[in-house]
């Protein structure tokens, strides 16, 4: 997958009662990579995701699908990486910032 992230993403478990969210976010080099996603639905639940777990697919989808929901009870969800109520601001190349100031805007979904 490309780098930086496409905007959109299902997570495969749920999260704080949540699964579809956007990469706001980004940001690190090679192995350090990282990309705080956005509840679509809640905008507290924030999680900071290495880049190296988005790329999982038994963890993350791009895009936001409806089938690729697990149970909850089937994987751990390390809540210390869950923030709520904190302020993070997205990326200049996000296209949610006013004014859009960057040309060039992350898509929303893989171009396959």
């Amino acid at each position: 997958m490309i780098w930086p992230p496409v905007k959109a993403w299902t997570s495969k478990v749920e999260i704080n009662n949540q699964i579809y969210f956007v990469a706001i976010n980004y940001g690190g080099t090679l192995l350090t990579r990282w990309v705080i996603l956005m509840s679509v639905i809640d905008s507290d639940v924030l999680v900071k995701v290495p880049w190296s777990k988005l790329l999982d697919p038994s963890n993350w989808e791009s895009g936001w699908n409806k089938k690729s929901i697990l149970t909850t009870n089937k994987l751990v969800v390390n809540k210390s990486n869950i923030k709520k109520n904190e302020l993070t601001y997205p990326s200049g190349d996000s296209g949610l910032t006013i004014p859009i100031t960057n040309k060039a805007i992350r898509p929303w979904f893989n171009k396959d």
